[in-house]
């Protein structure tokens, strides 16, 4: 798997710089900006398809393209923030602050919607994201937020941050899990990447009115059922 491994990496990054550069000018647009991400991110999955001869199956029952959601999704590698920039038309991602910073990529994330939050204004913060979120699901999108907070090792879900509590209390909307089993084909971390089908499969959705432990716990356990299999 080195030499596989060394391909994809390579088309990877290169994908990352070709994009990134030559499509610098379309920035001035947000919606030619979202078609070059969109692109980008086919470009990705077809190539690890492609290269690592596997398989990704979306188990969707509950999530309709054309309406906007709250997504609470597991974290395991960089797959799980490209995948769904080539599924869905409209999708933003709520992430760390710091990646606004990153040469080519925080160009583009800036300039697709994405929501940077500030770890260390934590109550400001999710006050400003629960409006922005509200504001973008009236438009349609899917808002991505990885309640973990961080990339997690396989066959482990971590702590649920009380974050997509206070989102979920604030605008009194079902929150749609979606368990990613992406870690063991793109570790965290990690130069390899494996021969592993990926499955991305949707869960029920959480109505709102449980409490913040009661919340964190429902969908720790939703992802854990599916994590131990």
């Amino acid at each position: 798997m080195f030499l596989k491994s060394f391909i994809f990496n390579l088309v990877f990054y290169i994908s990352i710089i070709f994009f990134g550069i030559i499509f610098i000018p379309l920035l001035l647009s947000k919606k030619l900006t979202a078609k070059v991400i969109k692109f980008w991110a086919k470009v990705v999955i077809y190539a690890l398809k492609t290269i690592l001869t596997i398989q990704i199956k979306f188990d969707n029952k509950h999530i309709n393209n054309s309406h906007g959601a709250i997504i609470a999704a597991n974290h395991k590698s960089a797959f799980d923030t490209i995948y769904f920039l080539a599924k869905f038309d409209k999708v933003i991602y709520i992430v760390k602050e710091e990646l606004k910073y990153i040469p080519i990529y925080g160009w583009y994330a800036i300039r697709l919607g994405n929501i940077f939050k500030n770890r260390k204004k934590r109550v400001e913060s999710i006050k400003r994201l629960s409006l922005k979120i509200d504001s973008l699901i009236k438009e349609g999108y899917k808002v991505i937020i990885f309640p973990e907070g961080t990339r997690n090792k396989v066959n482990h879900i971590g702590i649920i941050k009380p974050g997509i509590f206070f989102i979920q209390k604030t605008l009194k909307k079902p929150i749609y899990p979606i368990y990613i089993d992406s870690g063991k084909t793109w570790p965290k971390n990690s130069f390899m990447k494996y021969k592993k089908n990926i499955l991305i499969k949707t869960l029920s959705p959480i109505k709102y009115g449980f409490e913040k432990n009661e919340l964190k716990i429902k969908i720790r356990k939703a992802f854990e059922e599916l994590d131990k299999k």
